[in-house]
C-alpha cells in the first residue's frame, strides 16, 4: 500500500485523487479498528494484571510454606531449651547461687540462624487467607533470642546480671514448653 508522501509525488491529479480515496477508505477502516482496540486492550490489561496477581499470590504462598517449614524444623533442633529447663530444675535458684557455664547448654544447641537470616521474610507469615502466624513466631523467637543471649553471656563470661539469671531460671521452662507444643502441633499458635 502506498503511503501519502509517495502518492503526492505522483504526477497526475486523478491518480492522486484515486490514491487518496483508497487511503481514506483504509484510514476509515483503520479508525474503526482503533476504536475497537480500547475494549480489547482493557480486557488484555485486566487479564494480564489478574495473571500477574495469581502468579504473585502463588509465589508468596510457596515462599510462606518454605519459610514456615524451615522455622518449624529449626524449632525441633532447639534441644538446648529443654536441656536448660531440666538443669534449672536440678539446681538451686539464683541469687543464692550464681549460674555457672556448666549450668547452661552449649550455644549451638539453640539454633536461630534460619529466623535471623530470614527476618525480612517473616512478614510472609501474616497470611492473607490462612492463619496469621506472624505474631506467634516473632513472640517465640524474641523469647528464644533473649534467653540464648543470657545463656551465651553465662557461657562466655561466666556471669550475667542477677535479674537475667533469675529470669532465665524462672522462665526457661515456659519457653521449652512452648517449643514442645509447637513441635507437637506443627504450627506456631499463640500459646499462653
Amino acid at each position: 500500500m502506498p503511503n501519502i508522501s509517495s502518492v503526492l509525488h505522483q504526477n497526475t491529479p486523478s491518480m492522486i485523487l484515486t490514491e487518496i480515496v483508497s487511503i481514506s477508505g483504509f484510514l476509515e477502516a483503520a479508525t474503526r479498528f482503533i476504536e475497537a482496540i480500547p475494549d480489547t486492550a482493557v480486557v488484555g490489561v485486566v487479564v494480564s494484571f489478574a495473571s500477574a496477581m495469581i502468579v504473585y499470590a502463588a509465589r508468596q504462598s510457596w515462599e510462606r510454606k518454605k519459610l514456615r517449614r524451615a522455622l518449624l524444623t529449626e524449632v525441633k533442633q532447639m534441644d538446648g531449651l529443654k536441656e536448660c529447663a531440666d538443669q534449672m530444675e536440678r539446681i538451686d535458684p539464683p541469687p543464692g547461687r550464681q549460674l555457672q557455664p556448666d549450668d547452661v547448654p552449649a550455644g549451638g544447641t539453640i539454633p536461630t540462624v534460619i529466623y535471623e537470616s530470614n527476618a525480612g521474610k517473616v512478614g510472609l507469615l501474616r497470611g492473607t487467607l490462612g492463619k496469621n502466624e506472624l505474631e506467634p513466631v516473632v513472640s517465640f523467637y524474641s523469647q528464644v533470642l533473649r534467653y540464648k543471649s543470657i545463656i551465651n553471656d553465662i557461657r562466655e563470661n561466666g556471669k550475667t546480671s542477677h535479674a537475667d539469671q533469675e529470669d532465665l531460671y524462672d522462665s526457661i521452662s515456659e519457653i521449652a514448653e512452648k517449643r514442645q507444643q509447637i513441635i507437637e502441633s506443627f504450627e506456631f499458635t499463640e500459646i499462653k
